[in-house]
């Protein structure tokens, strides 16, 4: 009788998993167009209407990334905290629990990939500057684009595409923890993987968006007072 009761919980978790990702993949293929308008904003570039939404679509990004990134800091000192708590229990006490290690594996996993975004609209990832800090704004906002749409877009969608049949099988079964007492959440952990690549994907799409504007000298939204700007190397009144 229990089988039979967890038979029909796995039916309708499996039912509700596939209803959902039809539900997101319909989304995600209504907003797909987005991720040409940097091209479209090449070809239109004195179309009034389409500057106009391109701003909107690249402050809001902004600011959403930078909201994420705000909360997701603040993980950082509480990771420490549980690392630190977690070697002074075993080394003093001979204490240890498998769901505070897990926790700061999660933590970590957790400022990693929904913070990746963020740090990429700060410009802080690593770049391979022997070139690229020896162009000036106009060129760098090409090879923006061009990186864009020849790097992170495919490796982001390639990511996207072969996580999303595990990420399901992960949700149809509530996937936890190998370890007995450990923490019953791995299916959210798994999806970070799809949920670090869309983030990157819009937050490209911004940049790529802010390059064609300065490449056109068009008003470009603004960053954080705390963030440098992007593509003013030369003038920064543009």
């Amino acid at each position: 009788m229990q089988e039979k009761f967890q038979m029909n919980d796995l039916t309708k978790n499996t039912d509700l998993i596939d209803t959902l990702s039809i539900v997101l993949q319909a989304i995600g293929w209504t907003f797909f167009p987005l991720i040409i308008l940097p091209i479209i904003y090449i070809i239109f570039f004195n179309n009034l209407i389409l500057r106009k939404m391109s701003y909107g679509i690249v402050s809001t990004i902004d600011s959403f990334n930078y909201f994420i990134g705000k909360i997701i800091k603040w993980l950082l000192p509480l990771m420490v905290l549980t690392i630190s708590f977690s070697i002074f229990a075993l080394s003093i006490f001979g204490k240890s629990w498998t769901k505070l290690f897990e926790t700061s594996e999660y933590i970590h996993a957790s400022v990693i990939m929904l913070g990746a975004a963020s740090t990429l609209l700060a410009s802080k990832h690593v770049r391979v500057d022997i070139f690229y800090s020896k162009m000036n704004s106009i060129t760098r906002s090409c090879v923006e684009i061009i990186g864009f749409y020849a790097f992170l877009l495919p490796v982001c969608i390639i990511i996207l595409w072969n996580s999303q049949s595990f990420v399901s099988t992960s949700w149809r079964f509530l996937e936890g923890s190998s370890e007995v007492d450990g923490i019953k959440g791995e299916f959210i952990l798994k999806t970070l993987i799809p949920a670090f690549s869309l983030l990157m994907i819009i937050q490209g799409l911004s940049i790529a968006l802010r390059a064609v504007m300065h490449i056109y000298r068009h008003e470009k939204p603004k960053l954080p007072d705390n963030f440098d700007n992007l593509f003013t190397y030369e003038d920064k009144n543009t």
